[in-house]
């Protein structure tokens, strides 16, 4: 069963260091100056960025004030072995938001998930999962519908 912690160290600190670097490039900042928004010297920050520093939730959180990112996408992506999930979730903050409902879950009925057996919480999570690219998948198709009408519309039948 694949498990928290599947990660070895090595690859930990990569998917780590390359999130790090690609969200700070992506927003268009400079080590100095995301150092200087974390309080912390450049040669800290660049040992940080590094993932010399491993898994510091402090810092990780602090950075992403700093380049306005999901900080738990960033932390998930490390573990994940997955650099892109930090990159796919800093907008929308969907590690965040995630964390979000598993707490508002347990405070609920949270005691309602130890009945349920390790088979029925994967095939509600693969459920779960499915819906939300399927969702995706029609917004997609949403928007290239509309960049084609947008792109074959009649100018001279323009609203003024």
């Amino acid at each position: 069963m694949d498990v928290l912690w599947t990660q070895d160290e090595t690859r930990r600190t990569e998917a780590l260091a390359l999130a790090l670097k690609q969200l700070r490039v992506r927003r268009g900042l400079r080590s100095s100056e995301v150092a200087r928004a974390m309080g912390v010297g450049l040669r800290t920050y660049q040992r940080f960025e590094s993932g010399a520093l491993g898994l510091d939730l402090e810092r990780i959180f602090a950075f992403a004030r700093a380049v306005q990112a999901d900080p738990w996408g960033i932390v998930f992506a490390a573990d994940l072995g997955s650099e892109s999930f930090a990159l796919h979730c800093a907008d929308n903050h969907a590690a965040s938001l995630l964390l979000t409902m598993l707490r508002r879950f347990d405070r609920r009925s949270g005691k309602d998930i130890a009945v349920l057996d390790p088979r029925s919480l994967v095939s509600i999570f693969t459920r779960s999962f499915e819906q939300i690219s399927e969702r995706a998948q029609r917004l997609h198709a949403d928007l290239e519908q509309w960049m084609f009408d947008e792109a074959f519309a009649d100018p001279d039948t323009s609203e003024d």
